[in-house]
């Protein structure tokens, strides 16, 4: 029987020629296995893999062969490459020698065993494990598109969480660091994403328009170009740029400061949701919010929607 033990796990091997080519397989078992369960698994597979060597049938593609193509010629391409080739190893106990027609299956069961995971979280990995199994498909690889049918968790986006105007200088207060609190200040009256625009400004980027400044950010994520006008607050901010710190050093005096300023559960990125609530109880509508954060359409604006109410409150008391 083609099973040996490997320190404390069954090892299944199958090297043997047939029809004048050599074919080979091997596969280590899951922990746990009994002597008795690997030696079940050895004759089928010995079954199905002397049929696919002879001819016999087809050999179906594994989820591995999609992901090895994805991390060979698309990874690499991304620029969220590292967290796509993390996200695809920590799933790999579940899709490790699985066929691709196992994909939903795969999917069930990665969700059922990290329950304890936040869904955004799960979502994100096998997001990545569904883009890997449907390139596969577009490559010709897999005949069959069976992405459709993966159980992906639901994830509210919606954030609840907003400062103010006074809260800011209570934040900004509570920085040792200058260059980091012109960070954090920038990042609320601009209402930019902070890793991927905020941080590869340079003075290069300042352009002065009939006296104004404004900031020209290029192509944003949504493919379209953006300008977006200097706050009289944070004039004295462009003199950091462009910033001498990296990302991670950023975020550990922003840790740091929302510590002393009793604000543990504020994210850098709520500075983004913070400049839409202020723009909505300035009297704005969600199409200003929608202008103003450069939404590709008022979808992404509504999750502000709940802030609306009292500004209707206000405009309708004022009819006389």
């Amino acid at each position: 029987m083609p099973i040996f033990r490997h320190k404390d796990r069954w090892r299944y091997s199958f090297n043997r020629v047939i029809a004048g080519k050599r074919f080979r397989f091997t596969k280590l078992l899951p922990q746990g296995w009994s002597r008795s369960r690997a030696e079940a698994y050895a004759r089928q597979q010995e079954a199905t893999l002397y049929a696919q060597a002879s001819g016999i049938e087809s050999r179906e593609p594994l989820i591995d062969e999609a992901v090895k193509a994805y991390l060979l010629n698309v990874v690499p391409k991304r620029k969220r490459g590292m967290k796509a080739a993390s996200s695809l190893a920590m799933l790999m106990p579940w899709y490790e020698g699985k066929p691709m027609s196992a994909l939903p299956e795969v999917a069930s069961s990665y969700l059922k065993a990290s329950s304890d995971l936040a869904p955004a979280t799960q979502y994100q990995r096998l997001a990545f494990l569904k883009a890997a199994c449907r390139h596969a498909y577009r490559r010709g690889i897999c005949p069959v598109d069976h992405t459709g049918k993966m159980e992906m968790p639901t994830v509210r986006n919606e954030r609840q969480t907003y400062i103010t105007v006074k809260q800011l200088g209570k934040l900004l207060a509570c920085f040792e660091d200058a260059e980091a609190a012109a960070l954090v200040k920038m990042a609320f009256y601009t209402g930019l994403r902070w890793v991927s625009e905020l941080l590869p400004l340079t003075l290069a980027n300042v352009k002065r328009v009939k006296g104004d400044l404004w900031l020209s950010v290029g192509m944003t994520k949504n493919g379209t170009p953006r300008m977006v006008p200097v706050h009289p607050a944070i004039r004295d901010c462009l003199k950091y740029l462009p910033w001498g710190k990296s990302d991670t050093t950023f975020w550990v005096h922003f840790a740091r400061a929302r510590r002393k300023a009793g604000m543990a559960d504020v994210r850098l990125h709520d500075m983004r949701h913070s400049l839409a609530s202020a723009i909505v109880n300035a009297g704005g509508t969600l199409h200003d919010v929608s202008a103003a954060l450069h939404h590709k359409s008022l979808a992404s604006s509504r999750r502000y929607a709940h802030l609306s109410p009292e500004r209707v409150r206000a405009v309708i008391f004022k009819v006389k």
